[in-house]
């Protein structure tokens, strides 16, 4: 694992969503950590101008694919990687409760 935090949390992730079945994703628990993890990420990043939170909500298949992809390759060392969609979203969400 990497030094890393946030490399090393969404490799912990990615790897115990391997292991224990192919579709964890489906479940609320493996979705919470990752929005977590994605939050934490998030308070940490320097974002210049802003997340553009005006953006449309994402599908729950749409987030949960674009927390796969963003764990992915944060696990995979490319820690810089956003995607400001999914950020918008997860706060968006945040903001009116409905994050869970």
């Amino acid at each position: 694992m990497t030094q890393d935090p946030f490399a090393g949390r969404a490799a912990e992730l990615i790897e115990n969503r391997l292991a224990v079945q192919s579709q964890i994703a489906d479940d609320d628990v493996w979705r919470a950590a990752a929005e977590d993890c994605v939050l934490s990420r998030i308070r940490t990043l320097r974002i210049l101008g802003g997340l553009p939170c005006h953006k449309a909500p994402l599908s729950a298949q749409a987030r949960i694919d674009r927390l796969k992809g963003l764990l992915q390759l944060w696990a995979n060392g490319c820690t810089c990687a956003v995607d400001e969609d999914l950020f918008a979203d997860i706060l968006n969400r945040q903001r009116t409760g409905r994050l869970s």
